[in-house]
């Protein structure tokens, strides 16, 4: 088994965290969302995402982000957190939002995973969020069992255009993506002390 260091994030990880965020998609959603949308998920356009929320956070998110890091030194996986922009999900108690949480196929099943959870868990409760969700496609069923196995139960349905995910923007296209939220009420369940 590899062993794998788990860290904050730096400004300097924005490229590796990048790679790393395209890879994992085009492994995950291979076949569950259009191809068009994965060719727009390129590594130059998620670096300077990554390089903004690394070095100029929005204060409105108050995001923390966590990058997994293998004995090789390579980038394998990331997740990021912070306050739950769904005014739905903060009324119903999820407070907090697991906004991202990616692991390169080869190093799934390791336990990595859970031990990105157990950190951003552990970094929502000292900001004082009990709760928190995240959103997942309807039809990625081996990530559904990986929530759900980590104890967490539906909290709210959503359904996107492919435009509005890829440009922000709604638009009249066929294409949509079917999205479950998937919440912890008590994250405790996650960060046991």
């Amino acid at each position: 088994m590899d062993e794998v260091t788990i860290r904050r994030a730096e400004a300097g990880d924005a490229a590796a965290i990048a790679a790393a965020h395209v890879a994992a998609w085009h492994q995950a959603y291979a076949g569950l969302v259009p191809a068009r949308m994965l060719n727009a998920f390129s590594v130059a356009g998620r670096t300077g995402r990554w390089q903004r929320i690394l070095t100029a956070p929005d204060p409105s998110r108050a995001s923390s982000v966590f990058v997994a890091v293998a004995r090789d030194g390579g980038t394998i996986g990331f997740g990021s957190c912070g306050r739950q922009p769904a005014p739905d999900l903060v009324a119903a108690g999820f407070a907090g939002e697991f906004s991202a949480l990616y692991l390169l196929a080869a190093h799934q099943r390791r336990g990595v995973g859970r031990r990105l959870m157990r950190l951003m868990a552990q970094d929502l409760l000292a900001r004082e969020m009990r709760g928190a969700a995240l959103w997942v496609l309807r039809d990625n069923e081996p990530a559904r069992r990986v929530y759900e196995g980590l104890g967490a139960g539906v909290a709210g349905q959503r359904v996107e255009t492919v435009d509005e995910f890829i440009s922000g923007e709604r638009s009249p296209t066929q294409d949509v993506l079917h999205e479950v939220a998937y919440g912890w009420p008590d994250l405790s369940v996650l960060a046991p002390r």
